[in-house]
């Protein structure tokens, strides 16, 4: 109950309680009709905070996929540059087709390069499979892009439960699964 409502119950209680005043004019029907409209516009307004704050959850979890996507795109460019870093264009999506029509012609580049390409995956800033895998196994730990990474896409999969420092305390492992589990789905 906000501090407005209980003023005006207040006050329609002392004018209930004294007869002259009920007497004199329709004050009680008026403090009755200002209570309910200042409920209708408390309602209204804390459903409204509502949908903002649902409205903020949905922009934070597309914002999330987009970055995802951006990562990936990244992350194929960057291990196919590795792969062939003798193809050269202005364009990183021309350089990247250039280099998968390469491939498509002469088979796969020579072995230091394919090394080159999954070193690039590993250290990208969207944790791939291989990489939840890694650490939940403990065989690795997530770079520092990494780690920021997967903190937001864990926060967007919780609904927010738990605060940045909350869900590093949990560990890289357990943010890996979650992140996995999602995939999974």
């Amino acid at each position: 109950m906000s501090s407005i409502q209980k003023l005006l119950e207040d006050c329609y209680a002392v004018i209930r309680s004294d007869p002259s005043l009920m007497a004199k004019s329709d004050w009680a029907l008026r403090f009755v009709q200002a209570i309910k409209e200042l409920q209708t516009l408390e309602a209204s307004r804390a459903q409204q905070l509502q949908d903002v704050e649902d409205a903020e959850h949905a922009r934070d979890a597309a914002n999330l996929a987009r970055m995802k996507i951006m990562g990936q795109l990244n992350t194929l460019h960057k291990s196919l540059a590795a792969a062939l870093p003798e193809i050269v264009h202005h364009d990183p999506q021309a350089a990247a087709l250039l280099r998968i029509e390469w491939l498509l012609k002469h088979g796969s580049a020579d072995p230091a390069a394919a090394a080159a390409a999954k070193a690039a995956e590993m250290e990208a800033p969207m944790p791939s499979r291989e990489v939840l895998e890694a650490v939940i196994a403990g065989k690795r730990e997530f770079n520092k892009a990494q780690l920021e990474f997967t903190v937001g896409e864990v926060m967007v999969l919780t609904g927010w439960e738990m605060t940045p420092i909350e869900l590093i305390e949990k560990g890289g492992p357990w943010l890996a699964q979650k992140v996995l589990d999602h995939q999974n789905k």
